[in-house]
C-alpha cells in the first residue's frame, strides 16, 4: 500500500514530497514552500493539520497522490499543546506539563471543529495512536497506560503497564508497534489489544542515529536530519522487521509527515 510523503523545512517554509512504494522504493515527486515555523503537521486521510505551539495558530491543506499539496482553511486553537496525533478524523492535543487534553474534527474540507476537554496524568512522553485506541509511554519510567477516543472526542482510560525505558521513537503499524533506541539501534514490537493490553512480540537491531521514523501502511521510512540517509523496510503483523532499500535525500528536513 505505502503512499505519500509530506517533508518541511521549518526555517523557510520550504517543502518537497515523495511516494514509497509497497517494495520500499522511494520516488520524489514535488517542491513548494508554505508558511514557516510549523511545529507539528498531522495526516487525517489525505489531509494535513499544521500546529504552531508559539501561538495556537493552525492551518489544514491536502496532498494529492501526485504530491500537490493545496491549502484548505485557516484558524487558532490554544497554545501549547505539546502532543496532537490522529484517530481517523478526530484529534487527541495533549500537554505534558498539565496533563489537559482536549479533542477535535477535521472534515475532508478542512474545517477543524472542537469536541471535548479533559485532563489526565501529566508527563506522558510518547503518545501513539492504535485505531480509536492509544498508547502512552513514560521515557524515564517505562510506564504505560491506554485508552480510547470515541467518535464524539470522549477519552476513556482502559490499561496501566511498564515497559523497558529510554525508548526514543515508537510507532504504529495497524495494530502493532515499533520501539527504537536512536544511540544503539536497537528495536522491539508488540501489539495493543482493542481493550488495550500490550503483547511483546520480537527484538532485533537495526543502524544507529535515525532521527524520523515514518509510518506509510506497513511500511517504514528511516531518515537522518544530519546526513539524509534513508532506509525502507516493513513490519509483519507477527512484529517481523524486514529491510527494504537504503538511499539519501537532502539533509536538514525537521518534519516528515506520511499520507496514505
Amino acid at each position: 500500500m505505502a503512499g505519500e510523503l509530506l517533508f518541511y523545512r521549518f526555517d523557510n517554509g520550504v517543502i518537497a514530497t515523495g511516494r514509497l512504494s509497497s517494495d520500499g522504493i522511494f520516488t520524489q515527486l514535488a517542491t513548494g514552500r508554505i508558511g514557516d515555523r510549523w511545529t507539528r503537521i498531522v495526516a487525517l486521510g489525505r489531509e494535513l493539520f499544521f500546529y504552531r505551539d508559539d501561538s495556537g495558530v493552525i492551518a489544514t491543506g491536502r496532498l494529492s497522490s501526485n504530491g500537490i499539496f493545496t491549502q484548505l482553511a485557516t484558524g487558532r486553537l490554544g497554545d501549547r499543546w505539546t502532543h496532537i496525533v490522529a484517530l481517523g478524523r478526530e484529534l487527541f492535543f495533549y500537554r505534558e506539563d498539565s496533563g489537559v487534553i482536549a479533542t477535535g474534527r477535521l472534515s475532508s474540507d478542512g474545517i477543524f471543529t472542537q469536541l471535548a476537554t479533559g485532563r489526565l496524568s501529566s508527563r506522558w512522553t510518547h503518545i501513539v495512536a492504535l485505531g480509536r485506541e492509544l498508547l502512552f509511554y513514560q521515557f524515564e519510567t517505562g510506564e504505560i497506560a491506554t485508552g480510547r477516543i470515541s467518535t464524539n472526542g470522549i477519552f476513556t482510560q482502559l490499561a496501566n503497564g511498564r515497559l523497558s525505558t529510554r525508548w526514543n521513537h515508537i510507532v504504529a503499524l495497524g495494530r502493532e508497534l515499533l520501539f527504537y533506541h536512536t544511540d544503539t539501534g536497537q528495536i522491539a514490537t508488540g501489539r495493543i489489544s482493542t481493550d488495550g493490553i500490550f503483547t511483546g512480540l520480537a527484538d532485533g537491531r537495526l543502524n544507529e542515529r535515525w532521527t524520523h521514523i515514518v509510518v506509510l501502511g506497513r511500511e517504514l521510512l528511516f531518515y537522518s536530519i544530519a546526513t539524509g540517509a534513508i532506509a525502507t523496510g516493513r513490519l509483519d503483523t507477527n512484529g517481523i522487521y524486514t529491510n527494504f532499500a537504503d538511499g539519501r535525500l537532502s539533509v536538514g528536513w525537521r518534519i516528515i509527515t506520511g499520507v496514505v
